[in-house]
């Protein structure tokens, strides 16, 4: 029996209204009653660590965008061990059934742990803690299972903020700790402001919506206090474009005499840092213009991977990445229909509706995707769950 879940976004300080652990048992019960005595191979679709968002980069001279060095690469190796500590119960009870032969377990990397295949020592620490084995050896960026038909791959390579840039860094590993994690810390030195949903936004998706959160935010907390709120923004945007880093990214991927992604990345920040109606209006419909961009690169990328003669004999492509889970069927590639996954995420999401006064719902997201032996007794090939909590 294989099994697929993404986008854990283990790190330690990291938030869930349901603890991970708890996830984890739940899971494990509906598992463990389609299994029978079958073994579970579970495979994490990338981002089961974040490394991009990390707020202890802060404390130190070390971003996840600078070129790799040993001192980085101990940095690296420091929030991983914090981050196995802080979720010790999670690990115990998955290494518990891959001991009792029950499980095995498989890593692919996503956009915010990939700096792991350049970090040994994590590495090894992250296989002792899953009980699996092969020490040091580089975790894969995508993996093939053709007795079940299936390609899995985080996804993050059709997704134009986070996949590789023509030179440099991709622009989410700039976007994500310079603004995202750094909001908070800034709000709170600057204006000491403790508000209880300040940290919020590193679960606000798509993450082209953060501005207006933002800008929410502000407005939630009156006249005097939400104009600093958004000047703290608006610095911060600045200061992002003005970032050395940044600076390279925008020159090295805009296309000459076309409004280009890179383009519409920089007027949506820009606008995004001012404050009045009109420019209020230009924001959201650039921000709905690029989503939708983005939106639906997904089930494209997946059906050209299926058609590519290394996946001839595949037919179903599995992905994490948008946090947002998604069943697409691709028709018929190959002579076989063929369908495209998106499993969703295991943490809180903030989404933003899309009628009615702007407002984000907050949830905690869990979901999975089993494919089952030929044998199965109830003849499944396989079974897509997902689920939500609303707290009170």
């Amino acid at each position: 029996m294989l099994v697929f879940i993404s986008d854990i976004h283990l790190r330690a300080g990291g938030r869930t209204n349901v603890p991970r652990v708890e996830q984890l048992k739940r899971f494990w019960t509906r598992i463990d009653a389609a299994r029978r005595t079958d073994k579970v191979t579970v495979t994490f679709v990338g981002d089961t660590f974040d490394l991009v968002r990390d707020p202890t980069w802060f404390s130190t001279e070390h971003r996840p965008y600078h070129p790799m060095t040993p001192a980085l690469e101990k940095q690296v190796e420091t929030m991983i061990s914090a981050t196995l500590a802080a979720e010790k119960p999670f690990f115990d009870v998955l290494r518990s059934q891959v001991e009792s032969g029950a499980a095995d377990v498989e890593l692919i990397l996503g956009n915010h742990d990939v700096m792991l295949n350049h970090v040994p020592g994590a590495r090894a620490l992250i296989r002792k803690a899953f009980g699996m084995k092969g020490g040091t050896d580089e975790f894969p960026l995508e993996v093939r299972w053709p007795e079940h038909g299936v390609l899995a791959y985080h996804g993050h390579t059709a997704d134009l903020v986070s996949s590789d840039a023509k030179e440099g860094v991709p622009f989410a590993e700039l976007f994500c700790p310079e603004l995202i994690t750094r909001f908070p810390i800034e709000i709170r030195k600057q204006l000491e402001l403790n508000h209880p949903h300040l940290d919020d936004i590193d679960d606000v998706r798509p993450v082209v919506t953060i501005p207006t959160w933002v800008r929410m935010l502000a407005e939630g907390e009156g006249k005097t206090v939400g104009a600093q709120i958004n000047k703290v923004w608006a610095r911060l945007v600045e200061e992002f474009l003005e970032n050395k880093h940044v600076v390279d990214w925008f020159k090295n991927n805009h296309k000459a005499f076309h409004f280009d992604f890179a383009q519409k990345m920089k007027v949506l920040l820009a606008l995004s840092a001012k404050s009045g109606l009109k420019e209020a209006e230009r924001f959201t419909a650039a921000r709905d213009v690029l989503f939708r961009l983005l939106d639906t690169k997904f089930s494209t990328t997946a059906a050209k991977k299926l058609e590519h003669k290394d996946n001839k004999h595949l037919r179903y492509v599995v992905n994490g990445h948008t946090h947002f889970a998604n069943m697409t069927p691709l028709g018929t590639i190959n002579g076989q229909k063929a369908c495209y996954f998106n499993l969703g995420t295991w943490r809180t999401v903030h989404q933003l509706g899309h009628l009615g006064a702007a407002s984000f719902l907050p949830f905690d997201a869990m979901g999975y995707l089993a494919f089952f032996p030929k044998n199965d007794p109830l003849g499944r090939e396989l079974e897509w769950w997902q689920g939500a909590v609303l707290s009170r």
